[in-house]
C-alpha cells in the first residue's frame, strides 16, 4: 500500500494517483509514455457553418471544444467520442445547408427570374439587333 503525501489515504500499489485527491503517488514518473495523437475537433468547419447561419453547427462547435478539453485532461476515449459527435453534426449541418440553399433557389430566386426573364430577354434581343 502507498500512502498519499497530500491527504494521507492508503492506496493500492498499482495506482499512480491518489484515489481521494488525485495527487501523484510516485516522485518519478514510472508509467510508460504513450503519445496519443489528438483527434480532429472540426472547429474550423464548425465556425464556417455557424457563419453560414446554420444553427446546428453550434452543436458541432461545442463538441469540438469538448474534444480539446478531454484530450488535455488525458481522457482519450472521451475525446474520440466527442470527435465522432462533432463530425456527425458537421455533416448534418452541411446537408441542412445544401437543402436550405436548394429550397432558397427554388422558391425565391426562380420566381424572381421568371418575373424578370421576359425583360432580360427583350433587352438582350435589342442588344443583339444593334
Amino acid at each position: 500500500m502507498i500512502k498519499c503525501k497530500s491527504c494521507g489515504k492508503e492506496n493500492g500499489d498499482n495506482l499512480w494517483k491518489c484515489e481521494a485527491c488525485n495527487f501523484p503517488l510516485h516522485d518519478d514518473d514510472r508509467r510508460p509514455r504513450v503519445e496519443k495523437q489528438k483527434p480532429k475537433n472540426y472547429m474550423i468547419i464548425s465556425i464556417l457553418l455557424i457563419l453560414s447561419c446554420i444553427p446546428t453547427a453550434i452543436v458541432s462547435f461545442v463538441y469540438g471544444l469538448k474534444v480539446n478539453s478531454s484530450f488535455l485532461e488525458g481522457k482519450y476515449d472521451e475525446a474520440e467520442t466527442y470527435t465522432q459527435k462533432a463530425k456527425l453534426w458537421v455533416w448534418i449541418s452541411v446537408v441542412l445547408g445544401i437543402i436550405v440553399t436548394v429550397l432558397f433557389m427554388l422558391y425565391v430566386v426562380a420566381p424572381m427570374y421568371n418575373q424578370m426573364g421576359p425583360m432580360v430577354d427583350k433587352e438582350m434581343q435589342k442588344l443583339l439587333r444593334e
